[in-house]
């Protein structure tokens, strides 16, 4: 016997009884703000009283396909019914049987539910880290090229220019506390969210590191040659390729000589993939340790000479 499907359809939940193929209708909202709100698609999204009603109530046998993972949630534990994942042939068949919907409506649906989904992805600590790296980068270069066009500007004393000059210093001081003050923040909390990783290689570029990667997940499963050249980029020359990308600015690496970068960097993009990796699935200690070894690396390259 074809068995009764729930799916959800923009705005409102179908229950579509494909023996009958009837449908009924369980708006969510007439608003498609407040309906993007109580969306099942999302993480607290809630379903129609007159569903749950429904459901209770129901008489079309103990199984219930849902087509939606999230809805699933929602009603295990809330129900006698059996619930599995529809097929796709049911899936197609539901769709098919249920009436469509007005297309204005869908569209606001469908804007509201996307930027709700965006504002709660916002909201995690990876998420909010990479924005305030993003903007913290993009400061940075609005920072150098205010000093080079300072350097570049002459005032003469006394005059509408010397005046213009006072102001504009005042201004690039102000960009520049602005930018002090976000990297603060950036360091302290790529502290909480990657305090291996940032103990390692310095709190700035493990921040840059996971917005390079995106996520800590993606970064946790690179290689030490793929974190090695993260955030590098490549330019025509006949000398070889990138030795380095953000590490470059690591912790330490200014202590060595250019000739000795290059190995510095293969030896602490092996131990960053480590903190990484510490840092996404057992959340250990390991940095002290990781620490040591580098330190140890970098007394080594310093002997020798450098080619």
């Amino acid at each position: 016997m074809p068995p009764t499907v729930l799916i959800a359809n923009g705005p409102r939940m179908d229950l579509v009884d494909l023996a009958a193929g009837s449908t009924e209708e369980f708006p969510l909202d007439p608003d498609p703000e407040r309906a993007a709100g109580h969306s099942p698609c999302l993480p607290d999204g809630v379903l129609p009283e007159a569903l749950w009603e429904s459901l209770h109530r129901s008489t079309t046998g103990p199984e219930l396909v849902v087509v939606e993972p999230q809805v699933a949630v929602l009603l295990r534990g809330r129900t006698s019914l059996r619930i599995r994942p529809a097929t796709l042939d049911e899936t197609r068949r539901a769709r098919t049987v249920r009436p469509p919907l007005d297309p204005d409506a869908e569209r606001a649906f469908l804007r509201a539910l996307a930027r709700r989904s965006l504002e709660q992805a916002l909201r995690s600590p990876e998420e909010v880290l990479i924005a305030l790296v993003r903007e913290e980068e993009r400061l940075e270069r609005a920072v150098g090229r205010e000093a080079r066009a300072a350097e570049a500007f002459v005032a003469a004393p006394a005059s509408p220019l010397d005046d213009y000059a006072r102001k504009w210093s005042a201004t690039r001081a102000t960009l520049g506390r602005h930018h002090a003050e976000l990297r603060s923040v950036v360091e302290a909390r790529a502290l909480e969210l990657l305090p291996n990783l940032a103990r390692l290689v310095g709190a700035r570029v493990a921040a840059r590191l996971l917005a390079a990667a995106g996520s800590v997940s993606v970064l946790s499963r690179m290689r030490a040659p793929r974190l090695q050249l993260l955030g590098s980029r490549r330019r025509p020359s006949p000398e070889h390729g990138p030795r380095y990308g953000l590490l470059y600015r690591a912790d330490r690496m200014d202590e060595l000589p250019l000739g000795r970068r290059g190995a510095y960097a293969r030896s602490l993009a092996a131990l960053a993939a480590i903190a990484a990796r510490a840092d996404a699935i057992t959340r250990a200690d390991l940095a002290p340790g990781l620490i040591a070894r580098r330190d140890r690396r970098v007394s080594e390259l310093r002997r020798r000479r450098s080619r």
